[in-house]
C-alpha cells in the first residue's frame, strides 16, 4: 500500500468503525447469546467451553448435551476458531466478547480487502468505499458478524482470499496465489458455502486454460501449477468433512446438518410454503428487498451487455449466480428458517456492483463520475444502514432508544421481539450466573442434569456450564414423562433443573420432584431418585 493511499485506507477503517458504532457493536460485543438462532450460537459456545474446561484434543470436540453414551462428542465445521478462543480463555478468562471480537475482525478484514480491490481497479474512492459498505447493510451479516457462528467469518476470509487472488493475477507472484489458497482453505473448512466464489474462479481458470490450449498458446504442463493449488484446497476440505461425518457416525449424529435438504424431497404444497416463508421472512433479513431489486436490475443489465462487460467478470457473475441457484436447490428445505445459511451467497452483491461500476467506468466515464449518481447511491446506503441498525438493535434490546422513532419496523414486529425478550428473562436469564450456586450445592460440571424447559441442545446447559440433557432428542420418549425421566436417570442424570414451574405441573413429574435442594431466581433444583434396577 503506497503512502498516498494510506490516508484513504485509514479513513475507510474509521468509516467501518463508525458503522459498527451505529450498529451498537460497542455494547453488543459484551452481550450474551440472543435470538435469533440462539440455539446454534449455544452449540458453538458449547464446543468452545468444553475445549476450555476439559483441555480436549483438537480433533475430539464435545458439547454439553451428552447424548446416550454420556460424552457429547460431535462436530461439524473445522473447530479452529473454537479451539483458539478456548486457548485465549485460558489466558484471559471466560469472556464471550473475545469470541465475538475474533469473528468481527475476520469480517472487517474481508471488508477492507474488498475496499482495496475496488480501489485498485476503479481508482475511485467513493465507489471503493461504497461496495463493501453496501454489503455491510445486510441485516443478517450485520447481526452475525458480531456473533458466534462461523458463516460470517468464513465469508470475510473468502473476501480476503479473493483480494490476494486478484493480486496474484496482476503481479504473477506465486506467494499471493499460495496465500489466497490458504485463506480459501480456511474459509471452506469453516463453511463450505464460502467456496462459491472459489469454484467460480476455478471454473474461469479451467475455461481460459482450455481455450489457450486449443489455440496452442499454452500447454497443460504450464497450466497444471495453477490448477493444483485449487485441487489441494478441494481435497483438504473434502478430507475434513469426511472426518467430521465419520466422527459423528462413531459418536453423536444429527446435531449438525451434514447432508443435503434438496427441493425434490418435498411436495409441491411444501415447496410453496417454504418459498412463501423465504420471501416474506428470511429474505428481508438477508438483504433489503429494494436493494436486492437494484442488484437484480444490474444483473440483467450485465447479462444484456455482453460486448461491454469484461469477459472474465461476465463469466464470474454468471457462474457465481448459477452456483448460488444450485445451493438454493440442494438446501432448499432450510432456506425458510436459517438466514445465516445465506450469508455466503451475499458474494453476488459486491460482484455485481463491481462488475457494473467497472463496465460503467469504461463505457460511460461521465456517468461513473457523476455527482448525482453518487449522491443517490449515498442516500440509499445511509437508509439501508439505518434500517440494518434498527433490525440489529431490536434483537438485543426491544426498548432501544433508536427504536422510538423509526419508519422501518412495525408495531407487530416490535411486539414480537418484546415477547422474545420477556421469554428469555423468564427462563434462561436466571441461568447466566447460576454456576457458582450449583457448585455450592455440590453439583459438579460433569454431574448429569436434566434441564427443562429447553427445546434446544445446549442453550441452558451452556449458560450454566453443566453436562446433561434437555427436551431435545430421544424422540421415542416424547410425551412419555416418566419413561423419559427414567431413561435419563438410567443414563446417569442426577439432578433436575427447572426454569419454569409450569413445565413440571404434570402428575407424572411428581416422583422426580420430591427432593428440592435449591432455588436461584426463577430456577428450581431437584435431586433425582436413584436409578431403578432393571
Amino acid at each position: 500500500m503506497g503512502s498516498k493511499s494510506l490516508p484513504k485506507a485509514l479513513l475507510f477503517l474509521a468509516t467501518l468503525l463508525l458503522f459498527g458504532w451505529i450498529y451498537n457493536y460497542h455494547e453488543i460485543l459484551f452481550e450474551r447469546i440472543s435470538e435469533p438462532h440462539m440455539w446454534r450460537q449455544a452449540d458453538c459456545l458449547s464446543i468452545t467451553m468444553n475445549y476450555y474446561m476439559d483441555g480436549l484434543n483438537f480433533f475430539t470436540p464435545q458439547i454439553h448435551w451428552t447424548g446416550p453414551d454420556g460424552h457429547g462428542k460431535t462436530i461439524s465445521e473445522f473447530p479452529v476458531i473454537y479451539y483458539t478462543v478456548a486457548k485465549l480463555w485460558k489466558v484471559f478468562g471466560h469472556h464471550e466478547f473475545i469470541f465475538r471480537l475474533i469473528n468481527l475482525l475476520f469480517v472487517f478484514s474481508g471488508f477492507f480487502a474488498l475496499y482495496r480491490l475496488g480501489y485498485t481497479y476503479l481508482n475511485d474512492s467513493f465507489w471503493a468505499f461504497f461496495i463493501p459498505l453496501f454489503l455491510f447493510t445486510s441485516p443478517a451479516l450485520v447481526y452475525y458478524s458480531n456473533n458466534f457462528l462461523m458463516n460470517a467469518p468464513s465469508f470475510g476470509i473468502a473476501l480476503t482470499a479473493l483480494f490476494f487472488y486478484a493480486k496474484w493475477h496482476r503481479q504473477k507472484q506465486r506467494k499471493w496465489l499460495v496465500l489466497s489458497m490458504l485463506l480459501f482453505l480456511l474459509a471452506g473448512l469453516l463453511k463450505v458455502t464460502s467456496l462459491i466464489i472459489f469454484m467460480a474462479l476455478l471454473s474461469l481458470l479451467v475455461y481460459q486454460s482450455f481455450k489457450s490450449i486449443l489455440k496452442e498458446e499454452t500447454s497443460i504442463k504450464k497450466v497444471w501449477p495453477k490448477v493444483v493449488p485449487f485441487l489441494l484446497v478441494i481435497l483438504a476440505t473434502f478430507s475434513w468433512y469426511s472426518y467430521a461425518r465419520h466422527y459423528c457416525r462413531e459418536n453423536i449424529q444429527g446435531i449438525f446438518l451434514q447432508g443435503l435438504y434438496p427441493i425434490w424431497d418435498v411436495s409441491a404444497a411444501e415447496r410453496s410454503e417454504i418459498l412463501h416463508q423465504f420471501y416474506w421472512q428470511v429474505l428481508p433479513s438477508v438483504f433489503n428487498k429494494k436493494g436486492l431489486a437494484v442488484c437484480l436490475l444490474l444483473f440483467i443489465w450485465i447479462l444484456l451487455s455482453l460486448k461491454k462487460v469484461k469477459p472474465e467478470l461476465y463469466f464470474l457473475v454468471f457462474i457465481t449466480f448459477f452456483g448460488e441457484l444450485l445451493f438454493l436447490i440442494f438446501w432448499f428445505q432450510a432456506i425458510n428458517i436459517h438466514d445465516y445459511y445465506l450469508i455466503n451467497l451475499l458474494i453476488i452483491i459486491p460482484l455485481i456492483t463491481f462488475t457494473f461500476l467497472h463496465t460503467l467506468k469504461k463505457s460511460s466515464p461521465k456517468i461513473f463520475r457523476s455527482k448525482l449518481l453518487k449522491s443517490v447511491a449515498l442516500v440509499g446506503l445511509l437508509m439501508l444502514m439505518y434500517q440494518a441498525s434498527l433490525l440489529t438493535r431490536i434483537k438485543y434490546n426491544p426498548a432501544d432508544p433508536w427504536l422510538k422513532a423509526n419508519i422501518f419496523i412495525g408495531e407487530k414486529e416490535q411486539e414480537r421481539w418484546e415477547r422474545k425478550s420477556l421469554n428469555y428473562q423468564a427462563t434462561f436469564q436466571g441461568l447466566e450466573e447460576i454456576n457458582p450456586y450449583l457448585r455450592s450445592l455440590g453439583i459438579d460440571r460433569d454431574d448429569r442434569v436434566v434441564s427443562i424447559p429447553d427445546p434446544s441442545i445446549n442453550i441452558s446447559l451452556y449458560l450454566m456450564d453443566q453436562k446433561g440433557f434437555t427436551d431435545f432428542g430421544y424422540s421415542e420418549t416424547k410425551g412419555k414423562i416418566a419413561e423419559r425421566m427414567n431413561r435419563f436417570i438410567q443414563i446417569g442424570a442426577n439432578y433436575l433443573i427447572v426454569t419454569k414451574k409450569e413445565a413440571i405441573n404434570a402428575e407424572a413429574f411428581r416422583p422426580f420432584t420430591q427432593e428440592q435442594i435449591g432455588a436461584y431466581k426463577n430456577v428450581t433444583i431437584y435431586k433425582l431418585p436413584e436409578p431403578k434396577n432393571e
